[in-house]
């Protein structure tokens, strides 16, 4: 626990000071997620580093002059390109491997550019600052409901850990928070911050589980070790992969 919370001390302001920064700061923020992200996988999978690289990096960088269509692009783009490079490579040709490249560019690049056209949008640090801090919220609610309160387990085979109460609590906690925000951040109403809020947590939850089952079928602890107490950046960032997408697009729908 130690680590964990030094590793969090060092890296919490790096990522609120880029949130502040806005513009560039953001960009090179998440290009360096990705790359590592990317890499990680790319061992996690036995995946070649540059297929991998390429596959993540697309949809981020088409976002930037073309937006979600730009995303959307990026993943049909980076598809292929990591699928041309297992051609060259026949020995990779499994199952594991197709998985791999279709996670890189759906999984890490398409969300990790949601992200950045977050930050684009009117408002867009304040906006960014929920997406990013959300879930942080919904994982620490969680934690210390399940800690104090959790019975019932819901998911024993993919998170033993987790609990109804917990999942409740980073629910309500989130939801709050969310409200709250309203009261605080420029762009943001408090019904709005409210539907946020639920919508972040829910789909830190979901995040989270998807990526439980995916080491779970693939047999690791941790899809890496960059990170101290924490296992890599993926292990880390989990939550938000799916939350970005869905805050976009509610913003885009209030």
């Amino acid at each position: 626990m130690g680590r964990r919370v030094a590793t969090a001390a060092v890296l919490a302001p790096l990522v609120l000071a880029a949130i502040a920064a806005g513009g560039v700061a953001v960009y090179a923020a998440l290009l360096a997620v990705a790359i590592a992200a990317s890499f990680e996988l790319s061992r996690a999978l036995a995946l070649p580093r540059g297929a991998a690289l390429g596959a993540a990096l697309a949809p981020l960088a088409l976002s930037v002059p073309f937006g979600p269509e730009g995303v959307l692009g990026g993943v049909l783009l980076g598809v292929p390109w990591a699928l041309l490079w297992l051609g060259v490579l026949p020995r990779l040709r499994n199952e594991r491997a197709l998985l791999g490249m279709l996670l890189v560019p759906v999984w890490v690049g398409a969300p990790l550019a949601f992200v950045a056209l977050i930050s684009g949008l009117e408002h867009g640090r304040a906006m960014l600052l929920l997406t990013v801090v959300g879930p942080w919220v919904s994982d620490a609610g969680a934690y210390f409901c399940g800690l104090a309160f959790g019975r019932r387990r819901i998911f024993p085979v993919l998170s033993p850990a987790k609990t109804l109460e917990g999942s409740l609590g980073g629910l309500l906690a989130t939801t709050v928070a969310g409200g709250a925000a309203g009261y605080l951040l420029p762009g943001l109403s408090p019904s709005r911050g409210l539907v946020l809020g639920a919508a972040i947590s829910l789909a830190s939850q979901a995040g989270d589980l998807f990526e439980s089952a995916l080491k779970r079928i693939l047999g690791l602890k941790d899809l890496g070790s960059l990170l101290p107490g924490h296992g890599g950046i993926l292990d880390r960032i989990d939550s938000l992969l799916f939350a970005a997408p869905a805050v976009y697009y509610l913003l885009l729908l209030a």
